[in-house]
């Protein structure tokens, strides 16, 4: 099949140096092409934001926009080289920003609303693989790009995105595809195969801290507290979150925020302390006074989840107790489930040991030369020299893609995989597992935004009266009609 390479729609292929290219493709992230591009004169030198496509035959190798030049001249002039760097699609998604709020509306709603918003439909993004997806309860994006969005949205849901090299945007269930080939010690098909254990990212007791305002209660608590003939405030146990009631010797007084007093209030609770008082015009309770508060508090945002088969698995490896302790403090969790669940996905990805693995292989060594290996595609590996003697799976990482240009055209695959230890059926199991329904995302925030007013200011020639009269400088303080005035005039 011919290659072909174009840029801004110009063909680029004459300019191509021969075996330059390399993609690399990662998960959850920008897809990204390296190749070279030799010309005899500047005129035809790639330009940074072009986009820039690369075939072989019917199949994409690779697409996006160019986001880097480097160039390199030779001879004075007479040869240049230019190290091109291209960033798929998705790449413009960082320069969108988006300032919107949404209350129970779908995955699909919200995806096509930010993009209908913020990203030009000149780009020609195809949206029709966006899935319905589950309702979301609330979720805000307060001045952050376009790809946080989606990002967000990803951790929420249990669903992943991408932009493939045809435009089109995904955001599905996590599937579970099958790599084109496995791998074994016997197999014939690879060049390399090294693994790697790392324990250091461990975490199988996580512990997340939301907002740091919390939660009002839904039990509320009383206190009760004895006038001593001198104090007028008194400290909570608690935060606050709405008063019921306020009494004196179980006579009940008004009463309202500190910041919102009013003339007839006997009492006031502080917003963001753990404290009340009588206001100024009361009478200082005495010896022996009672005085009560009932209240609901509020409830830290925190959530402990722990792994019990990880820290047994560690506890007997290292002798300990096994117990690899993580804490997570994001300002933007606003409700206990939604800490709940960000303590499950952290303990779904990290509470057994990852593996950091790589694989060499060429088009020419497959069972397939038109089998295309992908990231999110699952691997199996059967390899007792490296320790995995059972048939293990793992998940595909990141691929580098070389482009061994010859009379016929052959990919070196570099595959990077990595993951927990887990069979075929439990890799599977903990993939449906981590799609979520009906996800609270946040409580409603408040979006700053800026509209565009346009002032229109208008200037109109004034014609002087006939009554106007001339007057010749220079003007006098003493004398002369009209009389000068002071710092704008000169002595007589």
């Amino acid at each position: 099949m011919a290659k072909t390479l174009t840029i801004a729609g110009v063909n680029y292929l004459p300019y191509y140096k021969t075996d330059s290219a390399v993609i690399k493709e990662t998960l959850r992230k920008t897809n990204v092409m390296n190749l070279e591009i030799v010309t005899k004169g500047i005129a035809n030198a790639p330009q940074e934001g072009a986009e820039i496509i690369f075939k072989d035959g019917s199949r994409f190798l690779f697409a996006g926009f160019i986001s880097r030049v480097q160039p390199e001249e030779y001879g004075k002039g007479s040869l240049f080289t230019f190290a091109v760097e291209a960033s798929d699609y998705s790449y413009i998604f960082n320069s969108k920003i988006a300032r919107r709020a949404y209350t129970n509306q779908t995955l699909n709603y919200i995806v096509t609303n930010l993009m209908g918003e913020y990203v030009a439909a000149s780009y020609g993004f195809d949206l029709t693989n966006v899935a319905t997806g589950p309702t979301i309860d609330t979720v805000s994006f307060d001045h952050i790009s376009m790809k946080a969005c989606l990002d967000k949205l990803a951790k929420l849901t249990g669903y992943v995105w991408w932009v493939d090299y045809e435009l089109k945007l995904y955001f599905k269930t996590q599937t579970a595809t099958a790599a084109p080939e496995n791998f074994t010690d016997a197999g014939t098909n690879l060049d390399s195969l090294n693994i790697s254990y790392d324990t250091s990212q461990v975490r199988n007791s996580v512990i997340v801290i939301g907002n740091t305002d919390g939660v009002g209660s839904l039990a509320s608590i009383s206190e009760h507290n004895e006038g001593d003939g001198t104090t007028r405030s008194w400290e909570l146990e608690e935060k606050p979150h709405a008063v019921v009631s306020i009494s004196l010797n179980a006579v009940n007084g008004q009463f309202s925020l500190d910041v919102n007093e009013r003339d007839t209030d006997i009492y006031v609770y502080s917003f963001s302390g753990k404290s009340f008082r009588q206001t100024d015009a009361q009478t200082t309770p005495i010896v022996g006074a009672d005085i009560d508060i009932v209240y609901y508090p509020r409830i830290p945002i925190v959530q402990q989840l722990t792994d019990p088969a990880s820290i047994a698995f560690f506890a007997a490896l290292d002798g300990g107790d096994g117990i690899y302790e993580y804490t997570i403090k994001d300002n933007s969790i606003g409700s206990l489930e939604e800490a709940q669940e960000r303590a499950m996905q952290e303990i779904a990805e990290f509470s057994m040991p990852l593996v950091d693995g790589k694989i060499t292989t060429r088009s020419g060594l497959l069972a397939s030369p038109t089998n295309v290996f992908k990231p999110g595609q699952y691997i199996t590996i059967t390899s007792a020299t490296q320790g995995l003697s059972s048939a293990t799976t793992f998940l595909i990482q990141e691929m580098t893609i070389k482009v061994l240009d010859g009379s016929s055209t052959e990919y070196l695959y570099m595959i990077r995989f990595g993951g927990k230890i887990v069979g075929i059926q439990e890799f599977l199991e903990n993939l449906a597992s981590q799609q979520a329904e009906g996800v609270d995302a946040s409580t409603q925030a408040e979006i700053v935004t800026i509209e565009h007013v346009t002032d229109t200011l208008q200037f109109q020639d004034a014609v002087v009266p006939a009554s106007a009269s001339i007057q010749t400088p220079p003007f006098k303080y003493t004398s002369g009609s009209p009389l000068g005035k002071w710092n704008l005039s000169e002595w007589a």
